[in-house]
């Protein structure tokens, strides 16, 4: 297949074969080639289950071309496939949360895309409406994706973007609030397991939601504490570890951390209970969840209630 079309962003070139036709099944390289203006500056396409990664090879968005196991995959784009891969295989299936995917919000959306670019400031950025596939190079499409814009300089062998943007998706699928405190604060806190150094934010007093106000990552000690008044009693069994140690980096390095990993099961009762508020409010507000304006996601309003929500107060 040979597609020649006029987007908004220029001349652009699709070879091989569609979305639909790559979007499930084994990692699948070098079937698609988005191409704006000059062929050196063609993004290439490598897919795995349900996620697509976008990147270069050359030019300002080029990611490093070392391939240590001659897949035709630059390490860092394997990797960074690998990292989303497991960490959607942890929300799902050890932590019980329920995909973007799968989420009502999302049911014409047919898989995540994920562009990387150079970013001369932040790491990645998630959006939170399906819009055509391959966005990025302006091609018209009736299928829909999920998208996530992302900084060609990750590392993912050091850097836990890539499970951080996966899970603001998860955030999405669940709840209308994107106060900072919580969106941020909670993707900061989970990303723990995908850390080689563990860190988080100075927690501010349970008991004070008000202490919350203007956070961001900081408030990642917040769900730390909470996560610990919650308990992890889990013990995760040890198939299901060995399980997790099959997810590895390009230089052979874990990607999944699954010491005290019991603890961030407190993320399901989180995410419901946000979701919960979502619906009282929005049918209070007369708006359906995915529709509300971006001011009043983003607003403060809700916070007091959002946090005594979380607390179980």
């Amino acid at each position: 297949m040979f597609i020649r079309a006029i987007g908004a962003l220029g001349l652009m070139f699709v070879c091989g074969a569609s979305w639909a036709q790559l979007s499930l099944g084994p990692v699948n390289a070098g079937s698609v080639y988005l191409c704006k203006g000059l062929e050196k500056r063609c993004a290439k396409s490598v897919a795995q289950g349900a996620f697509r990664v976008f990147y270069r090879t050359e030019g300002d968005h080029a990611v490093p071309i070392e391939d240590r196991n001659g897949n035709g995959i630059p390490d860092r784009v394997d990797d960074l496939l690998m990292q989303l891969v497991a960490a959607d295989w942890l929300y799902q299936t050890q932590l019980g949360l329920t995909g973007p995917l799968q989420q009502d919000r999302y049911a014409r959306a047919t898989g995540i895309e994920i562009h990387l670019l150079h970013f001369d400031k932040g790491s990645g950025l998630a959006f939170d409406e399906p819009t055509p596939a391959n966005w990025f190079e302006g091609r018209p499409s009736g299928l829909f994706t999920l998208k996530i814009k992302m900084a060609s300089q990750v590392n993912p062998l050091d850097n836990p973007t890539p499970a951080h943007e996966l899970f603001h998706l998860y955030q999405y699928g669940y709840a209308s609030f994107k106060t900072r405190w919580f969106t941020e604060g909670m993707a900061r806190w989970l990303e723990q397991p995908f850390r080689k150094k563990k860190a988080v934010g100075v927690a501010p007093a349970i008991h004070a939601c008000s202490a919350l106000k203007g956070m961001a990552y900081g408030a990642s000690g917040f769900f730390e504490e909470l996560a610990n008044k919650f308990g992890s009693e889990h013990v995760f069994s040890g198939e299901t570890t060995q399980q997790s140690e099959r997810f590895s980096y390009s230089d052979g390095s874990r990607v999944i951390d699954m010491q005290n990993i019991g603890k961030y099961r407190a993320v399901k009762p989180w995410l419901e209970m946000a979701h919960q508020l979502t619906m009282v409010e929005g049918e209070r507000l007369g708006l359906k969840h995915g529709s509300w304006p971006e001011a009043l996601q983003r607003s403060d309003e809700f916070d007091e209630r959002l946090c005594r929500a979380l607390k179980g107060d």
